[in-house]
């Protein structure tokens, strides 16, 4: 079996495993049972860390179910291997070469030296960071909520940093509002946007900045790179939607300075793919939406807890742009030279990417035609790219709610997104191991 497809297959299996779990009556509020396609979309949001949700989380599960949730977003962020190898590392069970291969696929590394050990970091970096983010947390919630509080300080952290948007702050008067009830509040909106970009790095940028001592000269080219790609994108997006959204109905009531804070806090939640929202996704214009749609499609980085194409591809494609531009053949990043077969791969990943989502929003806008294609777009990008900022058309409440069949092709969607397409298509492609060389030949381009 090859590797991926052992790791497809386990994410597929604790996927219809929380499925049950979810629509088991202890685990919804009504004390019934849930529908079989709510609880496979619901159990594909949490494996999947993308936070696209029917019905509030706080309001429509009880406890047990929360808990569930809990489970399967912290699933989602670690990764199956990662987190089955924690699992084996703590009962003492021997890793395997077939269990380094693995390892080491999923997690994008091209060899299986330190994989291992790797892993035992990754484990470490997320207990640290995520315990951390909960306890800065606590006396935000705590004073403004009570004893629970403590639950969504951790239920949030953990979302946070996985990148998955899920959160347990809905009330009766605010069901789908996310963080928008703390959309004036610098400190809560700071700490979540900061364990989202943490999340976003990826577990070796933030073990290589360890070992470094954070000194930027020692850093790998990938880590120079990721950490340059989301400042670029982070910066650029806060200003872009600042510039937007200044007058629109998502800033209204805001001062100057809450219209920044927040056009921040869309921008990293947009660019690192964790979905929380400060303003209502509908109430922005169209330059925001789109804009939105661009964030999220580039998105976090390699190895990382979130979605999209990755911005070490975007910095890629943009260098592989310039050099074709001024006639040179050979890609050169940071005095680097990247082989060709590195720009292939950003380049298949980005074709890959594209024709999902336009195949995606063809399939949904046929499913369901009364919904605005609009609004097709917005929500199959934040599938695919596992964000979860909605224009909430998932949502039963919704002005246009989507049918049973169009949640199975955005539950489809987020799977391709979250294993990453380049992955979906090596499981049932051969390798070419061929040495055939066929004589060179030249086509017009452009």
């Amino acid at each position: 079996m090859p590797p991926m497809l052992f790791v497809l297959l386990g994410f597929l299996a604790v996927m219809l495993v929380g499925a049950f779990l979810l629509a088991l009556p202890i685990s919804n509020a009504d004390d019934k049972w849930m529908s079989f396609t709510d609880a496979i979309f619901w159990a594909t949001n949490g494996v999947c860390g993308t936070g696209l949700i029917i019905k509030p989380t706080s309001l429509s599960l009880t406890g047990f179910g929360q808990g569930v949730l809990f489970v399967l977003v912290q699933f989602g962020g670690l990764g199956f291997m990662t987190f089955a190898t924690f699992v084996f590392l703590l009962i003492r069970k021997r890793i395997t070469l077939k269990d380094r291969i693995a390892i080491s696929e999923s997690l994008g590394q091209d060899h299986i030296k330190g994989v291992v050990r790797l892993v035992r970091n990754i484990a470490i970096m997320t207990g640290v960071i995520e315990l951390a983010g909960a306890l800065l947390l606590m006396p935000f919630f705590c004073v403004a909520n009570g004893p629970i509080g403590i639950w969504q300080s951790v239920f949030n952290s953990v979302s946070a940093f996985c990148n998955a948007g899920f959160d347990v702050m809905g009330t009766v008067k605010n069901p789908f509002g996310s963080l928008s009830d703390y959309s004036s509040n610098a400190g809560v909106l700071i700490i979540i946007a900061a364990l989202s970009i943490l999340g976003a790095f990826g577990f070796p940028v933030i073990d290589d900045i360890l070992k470094s001592k954070f000194r930027w000269r020692k850093y790998r080219l990938h880590t120079k790179i990721v950490l340059s790609m989301t400042a670029i994108m982070m910066t650029m997006g806060t200003f872009v939607l600042l510039a937007s959204e200044f007058n629109s109905a998502a800033f209204a009531g805001m001062n100057g300075g809450e219209k920044l804070l927040n056009s921040m806090f869309q921008s990293v939640m947009a660019s690192s793919t964790a979905g929380f929202s400060s303003i209502s996704q509908n109430a922005m214009s169209s330059t925001g939406k789109t804009f939105t749609c661009f964030l999220m499609f580039v998105g976090s980085s390699p190895c990382s807890t979130g979605g999209g194409i990755k911005t070490t591809t975007f910095a890629l494609l943009i260098v592989m742009g310039f050099s074709a531009l001024r006639g040179k053949d050979e890609i050169v990043m940071r005095r680097h030279s990247i082989p060709y077969k590195t720009g292939l791969r950003a380049v298949a990943v980005t074709l890959i990417a594209t024709i999902c989502v336009m195949v995606g929003v063809m399939i949904i806008t046929g499913t369901d035609p009364n919904v605005p294609t609009g609004y097709d777009l917005y929500e199959t990008i934040t599938a695919f790219t596992t964000t979860g900022l909605s224009m909430g058309s998932t949502t039963v409440a919704a002005p246009h709610p989507y049918s049973p069949a169009a949640l199975m092709v955005l539950a489809v969607i987020m799977i391709i997104g979250r294993l990453g397409p380049l992955s979906i298509g090596m499981i049932f492609t051969k390798r070419d191991k061929s040495s055939l060389k066929y004589p060179s030949a030249n086509i017009m381009i452009g």
